[in-house]
């Protein structure tokens, strides 16, 4: 279906919930389809706004162009376009700049009013109709709990091996809501898929369009000197015994200082480290693509330009870790059962030889070589041959 298709199934005053946390994983055709139907219904003097939830801020395609069609009554729960915030300081766009922690939780026990469409950009769907989430998660999976129609972008510009990196996990309503049983970054709680019944699904669209690119700036001397003394204290209570080695796990701000204090880990000693944080940003890539970072518990990936690169690279590398460690762990186990099987064959080689050079008397020694030793037991018990053999055989 075309992207104008699926945007003319959004109706004028709708609410509308949309992929996308802080320019990763946003829906970007159907938004700015939807932005040239209200330009048209505003030219032709015909009312018509939406309401827009979203998990974080966007990119341009999405509230840029929305906002420059005057086409958002109420946004939350966080902005970052400079159109938008225009509108909103000067009171032309409702806004309820809501902790994006409480926005599911919210939604999902019906305070927000009805959500008419949710709008998801997803990687891909499996034969199962399992949504393979994109580059950010958010609160999509609540969109799809709580929509009346859903809307997919398909973006092929994604990267495939996202597939199986994400971890879905609802905590449901109280009194029935659930503890969250993660203990450590890089547990897994939940499925890797989004989920949402087929018949909700009244659209699919096709793209190929990058997430919102904004590169990093090189640290500068004041950011150098801030990861210089970060990693002093590091090091000072790792030698007081208050930090293990590999740290504990890291939580990092987004921006460039967040950004440089990463990078600088890069020059330190710490290896194992883990992170459980908002983003996987450029200086988080990079400390996983050196292998000093093994673990990383995000809710988005970074679209910066230097980073999609550093992405597939740390993509690429974490497959490659995975089938060495399987080949290494599948030689290490036939190395061990190989070397059980000699231990167990020189066990029983020593066992026999014990037997047979050993009496069953008196620890006396017998005469060696087959139907001589069987002589023997016969002589020490009496028997005949063939029930010597017959037990001892």
């Amino acid at each position: 279906m075309s992207a104008e298709a699926a945007a003319a199934m959004i109706a004028p005053g709708s609410t509308v919930g949309m992929s996308g946390f802080t320019g990763s994983g946003y829906p970007k055709a159907v938004p700015l389809a939807l932005a040239a139907r209200i330009e048209a219904a505003h030219a032709a003097g015909q009312a018509f706004q939406v309401r827009v939830w979203t998990g974080a801020s966007t990119g341009p395609e999405l509230d840029g162009a929305l906002a420059r069609a005057n086409g958002v009554e109420f946004r939350l729960p966080y902005n970052s376009d400079p159109i938008a915030r225009d509108r909103i300081n000067r009171g032309e766009m409702e806004y309820f700049d809501l902790h994006l922690s409480q926005v599911a939780p919210l939604a999902l026990q019906g305070f927000l009013g009805p959500l008419d469409t949710a709008l998801i950009e997803v990687t891909g769907v499996t034969a199962d109709g399992d949504l393979i989430p994109s580059s950010s998660v958010g609160n999509n999976q609540t969109w799809l709990d709580r929509a009346s129609q859903v809307i997919l972008e398909v973006n092929r510009w994604q990267n495939p091996a996202l597939e199986g990196m994400h971890d879905i996990y609802t905590v449901g309503l109280p009194p029935h809501r659930q503890p969250i049983p993660l203990v450590r970054p890089g547990d897994r709680i939940g499925s890797p898929y989004l989920h949402c019944p087929a018949d909700r699904i009244v659209a699919v669209i096709e793209t190929d369009t990058p997430d919102r690119n904004q590169a990093f700036r090189p640290p500068a001397a004041a950011e150098t000197a801030i990861a210089g003394h970060l990693i002093a204290f590091f090091e000072h209570e790792v030698a007081r015994g208050r930090l293990p080695p590999g740290l504990l796990p890291l939580q990092s701000g987004v921006g460039n200082i967040a950004n440089a204090v990463l990078s600088g880990l890069l020059a330190s000693r710490f290896e194992g480290m883990s992170a459980y944080t908002e983003v996987l940003q450029d200086g988080m890539l990079e400390l996983m693509d050196a292998g000093k970072l093994d673990t990383a518990d995000v809710n988005y990936a970074s679209g910066a330009a230097t980073g999609e690169n550093t992405l597939a690279s740390a993509l690429a590398n974490a497959q490659a870790d995975h089938a060495n460690r399987l080949a290494q762990a599948q030689a290490d186990a036939m190395t061990q059962a190989a070397q059980l099987q000699a231990q167990s064959q020189q066990k029983a080689l020593d066992q026999q030889k014990q037997f047979f050079n050993t009496g069953l008397q008196g620890e006396q020694p017998l005469i060696t070589g087959g139907q001589n030793a069987f002589n023997t037991l016969q002589n020490a018990y009496g028997l005949n041959g063939n029930t010597a053999q017959s037990q001892y055989m």
